[in-house]
């Protein structure tokens, strides 16, 4: 651990502003999915196009997250999580007010995706120097659940606001959302100095080799935000009942985040048995979600893909992160490459 770091004044702040800043830039591309049963038939693409709307999004992810990291390192993490939740902004308030083709809808999430890439290795960076490393693993699932959050955002969206005032203010209500982020939401900004070259200390190739176990991990569950709610009701389920139900998984998928943290920050030598354990699980129950016939077992499937396959995010990351003390957010920029790489080519596939 390094001694002289500066530290955040305050944890739970940071903790708040880190699993808000990189929800935000998650959920874009989730509402997106979920509102999709209203959004296609407004401005006229096809399932292949949403899937390639997705596709876009990961693709400005995967493709900057390494130089985001970097961005971050230097920033620090309070500052850069700033610049991303600016981004985010543009990008939700730009599809609320202004897409009325695919194409517009296409580069406004490609922005979201960029804001993605920074928000992701700023956020592990703002943990990292702003709360009590014994807690870290607890707040990592915390705030690695975000993907869960925007999930279950999007899904509670469908039936809330895309079926009563319409689908564009859901995106109006993000980009509102990112305002107290932007502000600074009062948190001690580290000084850019400390962090500029620190990032050069990583040892980066045993985190591209994660980075590509990341990415097989991701390429499966992404398509999930993408495609459930589609899924459901090309099965026969109304369209708020699949909303509710992804809303549903995604709190069993936080619930499954957080735990894993906390057993992570007990038992840091089982951290890389646990994450290959999740993602076996995981694999079985993804399956499942494809071959159910009834609603009772597509509650249990999703109730399993969630709680299990989506749980390993906030244990690798709080893995990579602590054995990366002299470069979290430079670390977490490699790692990130994958996971957002999966997610680029999963939905498209």
């Amino acid at each position: 651990m390094i001694s002289d770091r500066p530290r955040i004044q305050h944890p739970l702040a940071t903790l708040t502003a880190s699993t808000l800043s990189i929800t935000l830039g998650a959920l874009p591309v989730f509402l997106v999915g979920a509102l999709a049963v209203f959004i296609r038939p407004e401005l006229g693409f096809s399932e292949a196009r949403l899937g390639a709307l997705a596709t876009i999004y990961y693709l400005a992810s995967a493709g900057l997250t390494w130089l985001g990291g970097n961005v971050a390192q230097r920033l620090g993490g309070p500052r850069a999580m700033a610049v991303a939740a600016g981004l985010s902004l543009t990008s939700s308030v730009g599809i609320g007010l202004l897409a009325r083709s695919w194409t517009a809808l296409a580069v406004f999430l490609a922005i979201a995706g960029i804001a993605n890439a920074l928000a992701f290795p700023a956020s592990n960076l703002a943990l990292a120097r702003g709360v009590p490393f014994k807690r870290q693993g607890v707040a990592f699932g915390i705030k690695q659940s975000s993907a869960l959050y925007a999930t279950m955002l999007a899904g509670a969206a469908v039936p809330l606001v895309g079926a009563t005032i319409g689908w564009r203010w859901a995106f109006a209500f993000a980009g509102a959302a990112a305002l107290p982020i932007i502000a600074g939401f009062g948190i001690t900004q580290p000084a850019a100095a400390h962090e500029n070259g620190l990032g050069k200390e990583v040892e980066r190739g045993p985190l591209w080799i994660l980075s590509v176990g990341a990415f097989f991990a991701v390429y499966a569950t992404a398509s999930l935000g993408a495609f459930y709610v589609e899924s459901a009701v090309a099965g026969g389920v109304s369209a708020s009942l699949a909303g509710t139900l992804l809303a549903m998984g995604s709190i069993v998928g936080i619930l499954g985040r957080t735990g894993w943290g906390w057993i992570g920050d007990h038992r840091r030598d089982l951290h890389f048995t646990i994450v290959p354990s999740l993602l076996g699980a995981g694999a079985l129950a993804f399956a499942l979600i494809g071959a159910v016939k009834s609603n009772v077992a597509l509650i249990i499937a999703t109730v399993l893909v969630f709680g299990a396959g989506w749980a390993w995010p906030s244990l690798l990351n709080f893995a990579v992160v602590a054995r990366s003390p002299r470069g979290p957010a430079t670390a977490s920029g490699i790692l990130g490459t994958g996971q957002f790489g999966g997610g680029m080519l999963g939905p498209l596939t």
